[in-house]
């Protein structure tokens, strides 16, 4: 419990946005509202395949993400890295409204965070460890807003969540020195992906962008 506690301190220190009220997608149909973690709604029984963003094909989520950062502190032993997400979906409101849900994903692997377990919040609002809902229905995202692109009507999700990603060494300089050689990685990115859900999964929209550390303490 006293790790947790100080994990949702660090959070708030770092963030200052854990707090802010923020807005849960509803698209009409069968998979809506919040959901415990522990719900698995029927979305795995067909792998989506992946798309170019840049395509036209039916239910194409556009991403539009910015190169993305995480803060980095050590506290007594243990090096914190508090990473806030941020990323914007552009969808079509008709086939967002028709669907049951949106799919949002990120892939660590190849950055250091893979090397760390992390909390995050769960749809109810607990923290829970090496855990995240890629099911935007049990989200809660900072708005979900309709917005004028090219005179068609458009949804957009600004998703906005904290990863605390943490790991405690035996001493607070080898805590240190794990924080100086993440702030020398200059090659680490994170993948994100995104597809709807409507009776089956769409097509998966990928991109990749650059993510960098900064020291705050």
């Amino acid at each position: 419990m006293r790790k947790f506690l100080y994990l949702i301190f660090i959070a708030a220190l770092f963030t200052g946005c854990t707090e802010s009220k923020r807005y849960n997608p509803k698209p009409s149909g069968d998979d809506k509202g919040d959901q415990s973690e522990t719900t698995n709604p029927p979305t795995d029984t067909n792998p989506p395949s992946t798309t170019n963003p840049a395509t036209n094909s039916p239910f194409t989520v556009k991403l539009d993400i910015a190169p993305q950062m995480v803060n980095t502190a050590v506290g007594h032993d243990t090096l914190f890295l508090v990473y806030t997400e941020k990323a914007d979906l552009i969808l079509n409101k008709e086939e967002y409204e028709s669907s049951s849900a949106v799919h949002f994903k990120e892939d660590f692997s190849k950055s250091s965070l893979a090397n760390f377990h992390y909390a995050a919040l769960n749809g109810n609002g607990d923290y829970v460890t090496d855990y995240v809902d890629d099911n935007l229905n049990n989200v809660k995202i900072k708005t979900a807003a309709t917005v004028d692109v090219d005179g068609k009507a458009m949804i957009k999700l600004s998703l906005e969540r904290v990863f605390i990603f943490f790991k405690a060494y035996k001493q607070r300089p080898l805590a240190v020195e794990a924080q100086t050689n993440i702030l020398k990685a200059d090659r680490d990115s994170i993948t994100f992906s995104s597809y709807i859900y409507d009776k089956k999964n769409y097509d998966t929209t990928k991109t990749t962008l650059p993510l960098s550390y900064v020291k705050v303490d």
